[in-house]
Order: structure tokens, then sequence, then C-alpha cells
């Protein structure tokens, strides 16, 4: 009879088309006739022996925590710190140095399909060859051992979604002073010739002093260049620009710009300008429906905000800002003309498990807002 890891195995392996179910079938039933001849073997070590799985890729499906493993040569993993779809982050050590960083791994599922690896490795290399200050760290890449992996900074902060979750929203200049850095980030990655196409608040993380980074460039593309998803929808719903949720491949930075206005829109009011009850149907307003200023008013958004928005998430991309130093322009102008500084965010003494670092899963949480965001509160 298989284990529950052996059928937990199976459908892993059956949902990401790693084997057909009749491969799965015959190993299970080969499985069960070798118990009952008194031989125990595992799921794994079945599919190995019938060359469906790569004898490397085996150990990579361990039920072991991987700081317990430790599977990557050069570095002492010691704590899980994240856990997404298509791969695990954990706090660790370069034995080389002492340095403390982030080593994300791909899980071993996603290492042997060929568009989930595909889309990691181009993403991996792309960042281990940008530098800017707002923009997420990498070190190197390897495959080792069967094991995928990318190494990167530790960044100790918040992503600005889970901000939003436990301590509702920013006031606006706050949440103008991140945006006015990751369109730093845009202009940097503009003169690149790279959109990001995935821009919002999951994906900007602060630090306690509001210095923010952008990270996940697993959507990024060369403009003009075609590629795999043409013709498809990419990023996510809630945040991506006409133009994008029509499917198109004729994107530009002001894409970006479009869904970096609907972060901007997120973070001052604390929830996404358009909503549904299918992806479908959210897409359908990103392309049709007119942004509707009520909510702003009723909030008593600043006006300068409320353009910014306004003007970043214009449906015609000839009516929006052209370029992200327009954006870092007007925003600096704003901030010093209210002479805005960022306060540092106050944390709570208690609980540890509440600090995130590099995108952890997250959890709502019931602590209380701090500190003020800035100094000038009365008015977003």
């Amino acid at each position: 009879m298989a284990t529950k890891r052996d059928i937990e195995l199976a459908s892993l392996f059956y949902r990401s088309g790693i084997l057909t179910q009749e491969q799965i079938e015959k190993a299970l039933g080969h499985q069960g006739r070798l118990l009952t001849e008194g031989t125990v073997e595992t799921l794994v070590e079945i599919l190995v022996e019938n060359g469906w799985l790569a004898a490397e890729a085996a150990g990579t499906f361990t039920e072991k925590p991987l700081d317990e493993v430790q599977p990557i040569p050069g570095y002492r993993l010691e704590e899980k710190i994240g856990d997404g779809a298509t791969a695990r982050v954990y706090r660790a050590v370069r034995e080389a140095d002492g340095l403390t960083l982030a080593v994300k791994v791909l899980h071993p599922e996603q290492v042997l399909q060929a568009k989930p690896l595909r889309r990691f490795m181009r993403e991996a290399r792309l960042l281990c060859k940008l530098r800017h200050k707002n923009l997420i760290e990498a070190y190197e890449c390897k495959k080792v051992n069967g094991w995928v992996y990318l190494t990167m900074e530790l960044v100790p902060g918040d992503e600005i979604l889970d901000r939003i979750d436990r301590r509702g929203p920013l006031d606006g200049p706050a949440a103008l002073y991140v945006t006015k850095q990751i369109a730093e980030v845009l202009s940097y990655l503009y003169y690149k010739n790279l959109i990001h196409r995935d821009i919002k608040p999951g994906n900007i993380l602060i630090d306690d002093a509001w210095s923010a980074k952008l990270i996940d460039l697993g959507f990024c593309m060369m403009v003009g260049i075609t590629e795999e998803t043409e013709g498809t929808t990419v990023g996510t719903v809630g945040y991506i620009s006409p133009e994008q949720a029509r499917g198109g491949s004729n994107l530009d930075i002001r894409s970006d710009i479009y869904s970096l206005g609907v972060s901007l829109y997120h973070m001052v009011v604390g929830e996404t300008p358009f909503s549904g009850e299918t992806d479908l149907e959210v897409m359908g307003k990103q392309i049709m429906q007119a942004l509707k200023s009520d909510r702003l008013k009723a909030l008593n958004i600043s006006p300068t905000v409320h353009f910014i928005i306004e003007k970043m998430m214009a449906k015609d991309r000839e009516m929006r800002f052209q370029h992200p130093d327009e954006i870092v322009k007007e925003i600096s102008a704003y901030l010093e003309s209210v002479e805005f500084e960022p306060i540092p965010i106050a944390r709570p003494v208690k609980p540890a498990q509440d600090k995130k670092t590099l995108r952890p899963g997250r959890k709502r949480s019931s602590i209380k807002p701090g500190a003020p965001i800035s100094r000038r509160r009365r008015r977003r």
C-alpha cells in the first residue's frame, strides 16, 4: 500500500505534468506488487528505476526541512522565511565570508518543468546583471545536485501589501515617497529597454526607514522582443494596464506606469480600484471602466495625489506620464513643498513572527498602528 507521502508525490507529479496518469498507475501498481513480496520501495525509487525520474532529482523530493538537509554547498540555511508557489526562501549564511543573505530555492517539481525552470533562470540571470539601490540585488544562480537556487541580498522589512493589511492605508506623502522610489527603478529599467509587467504592492518591500525595493522580475521582458507569452495576459489582474489586459505584445514602460498608479491608489485607499467575481471581470474593468474619483474624495486624498493617480492610470497611454522621470519630478516637487520627512516605522516589541523578509507567506495580523508615517497627516 502506498504511503501518504507517495500519494502526495503522485498527485504532485500528475498535476505538474511530469508524469501521465498511466505512468503513475503503473508505478503504484508495481509498488503494491513488491509490497506483497515483502519488498518496500518508495514511489521515487520506482520512478528512477523505470527512467521516469532522473536519479539526480530523486534526492530533492525529501520531506525533511532544507535547513536540516543543507543541500546547497557553501551556504548554511538557517530558517525558512518565505514559501510560494514556485520556490522557498531561506535566511542563510555564506560560509566563505559569513555574509547573511537570502537563498531562493526552486521547488523540485518546478525544476522538472521546462517553462517554470526557464522563467526562474531568466529572472535570476537578469537580476544578477542589474544594480539599482531600489531593486533587490542578486548574486548567483546555480544548479547543484538537482537543486536550483538563487542567492540574494537579505532585506529586513515588509511587503507594502502586508503593511496595508496590518495597519491600513498609507498617508499620501508616504505613499508618494514609495512611489517615487519605484519610479526611479522603472526609469533604470527603461534605459535597459526592460519592462517589469508585475508592479504591485506585493512586489515592493520597505524597510523601517521606508526605503523601497522592487522584487520579482519573473515577468520582466525586453521591449519589442516577441516571447512565448505573446497573445496572453501576463501580470496580476488587479494591477495590469488596459493594454496588458488585452493580451497585447506591444507594451512599453507606460504599462508599468499604469500598474504603479494602481499600486499608489491601493496604498492610499487600502484596496484596488477595480474588483470582480472573476479575473475576466476585473480585466474587463481595467480596459473599459474609468477610475471613479468619489472614493479618493471621500477619503480626503490631496488634490496632488489624486492628480498623480489619475494621470498614471489614464486608459489611453498617450495621456499618462510618458516616462518614469516625469513621475519622479512631479512627486519630488510635491514632497519638497510639504517638507516631507519619512519617520521610521515603529514596530511592536513582541511578535518576532510578524517580521517579514523577502516575501514570506502573508498572514493577517492584529498588530495596531504604530508611529505616524509622516509629519503631515491631515491630508492624505
